[in-house]
C-alpha cells in the first residue's frame, strides 16, 4: 500500500507521542482519518478538543475496527494486552507498529498474537521529551529526527515500505535495523544515559545541588521522565542495558585510578578524546548524516 492510498490510523495511546503523531499526520495528511483510544476519559476529552484525532473511543476494539494502520502509542508494558484486544476487530491484512524505545520485546508478543490476522512491523521516532501527556503534544515534534524500523526477516515489503513512507512524510529521517541490533544500540545511547542520569540525582546531595549550574541540569534533564514508563523500558532491555553498565563501570573505573595517580597527561588525553568524538558527532548531526544501515 502506498501512504496516499492510506484512509484510517488507529493511536492507541494518547500521550506526548501518540497526540503528536496525530497532530503530525493531519499536517501532513489531513484527508485520513485518526482515530484514537486512551483508557483516560480526561485524556480522551483533550485529544479530541486539540484536535489530535477525528473520533475518540474508550474501547481497543471501536479504535480499530476500520483501520489500516494501528500506532502502539502506549507504554510497552500494556502492549501485549492492547494487542490482545484489538484481535476481535483486527482488519485482517492491518498493518500494526509502534513507538516504542525497545524492540525485541514487542516483536517476540506480536510473533505470538498476530498469528492469523495483523502484520506487525515495529518503529522508533527518535524524538520525544521529558515532559508527558497529550497537552504537550506537538506536530513538529518529529521533524529532521532519526526513525528506526526494525522488521523482521519475515515482514511483507509492503508494511516496510507503507512505515517508510508515513515516518518520512512525519518529516525523519529513516533506517532500518533488525530488533536485536536496534536494543544493542539503544542500550548505549539512551537506555544508560537515563540510568546515568537517574543515579546522579539520586546520589547528589539535595542541598548542594540547589548550587548547580546549567551543566548539572542539562546532564541530569531526561531524569525528569516518567518513572513507570522508564522502568518498562529498562526492564524490557534489562540484560543488554546492565551489559552497558558493566562497561561503564569499567570506565569510569579506569578514569578514578588515572585520579589518584595524579596522571594529569592520561586526564587530558581522555578529555581531548572526549571533546574531538562530541564535536564531530554535533558536526554529524548538523550535516544530517545518516544513520549506519
Amino acid at each position: 500500500m502506498l501512504i496516499k492510498e492510506l484512509e484510517s490510523i488507529s493511536i492507541l495511546g494518547l500521550g506526548l507521542l501518540g497526540g503528536s503523531v496525530g497532530l503530525a499526520i493531519n499536517r501532513s495528511f489531513p484527508r485520513i482519518r485518526r482515530a484514537g483510544y486512551s483508557h483516560r476519559q480526561a485524556t480522551r476529552q483533550k485529544a479530541l478538543a486539540a484536535g489530535v484525532v477525528d473520533a475518540i473511543y474508550p474501547t481497543v476494539a471501536g479504535a480499530v475496527a476500520e483501520a489500516q494502520l494501528i500506532i502502539l502509542a502506549s507504554p510497552i508494558g500494556v502492549f501485549e494486552k492492547l494487542m490482545r484486544q484489538m484481535m476481535g476487530n483486527l482488519p485482517k491484512d492491518c498493518v500494526v507498529t509502534d513507538v516504542g524505545s525497545t524492540k525485541v520485546l514487542p516483536v517476540s508478543m506480536a510473533k505470538r498474537i498476530f498469528k492469523k490476522k495483523g502484520v506487525f512491523v515495529g518503529s522508533h521516532p527518535m524524538a520525544g521529551s521529558e515532559q508527558q501527556g497529550v497537552e504537550f503534544a506537538r506536530a513538529d515534534l518529529f521533524d529532521d529526527a532519526h526513525c528506526i524500523i526494525t522488521p523482521s526477516e519475515k515482514s511483507p515489503k509492503s508494511a516496510v515500505s507503507l512505515l517508510t513512507q508515513l515516518w518520512q512524510a512525519l518529516g525523519m529521517r529513516v533506517c532500518t535495523m533488525s530488533p536485536a541490533a536496534h536494543d544493542r544500540v539503544l542500550a548505549r545511547i539512551s537506555h544508560l544515559p537515563h540510568v546515568l542520569a537517574m543515579t546522579l540525582m539520586n546520589c547528589s546531595d539535595p542541598q548542594q545541588m540547589l548550587l548547580c549550574g546549567k551543566g548539572f541540569l542539562d546532564t541530569t534533564r531526561i531524569a525528569s521522565g516518567p518513572p513507570a514508563i522508564w522502568r518498562d523500558i529498562l526492564s524490557a532491555n534489562a540484560g543488554l542495558t546492565a551489559a552497558a553498565i558493566k562497561q561503564i563501570i569499567k570506565e569510569l573505573s579506569h578514569v578514578q585510578v588515572i585520579l589518584e595517580k595524579g596522571d594529569d597527561k592520561a586526564v587530558l588525553k581522555m578529555l581531548s578524546k572526549a571533546q574531538s568524538r562530541r564535536n564531530k558527532l554535533v558536526e554529524q548531526k548538523l550535516k544530517r548524516k545518516e544513520l549506519p544501515t
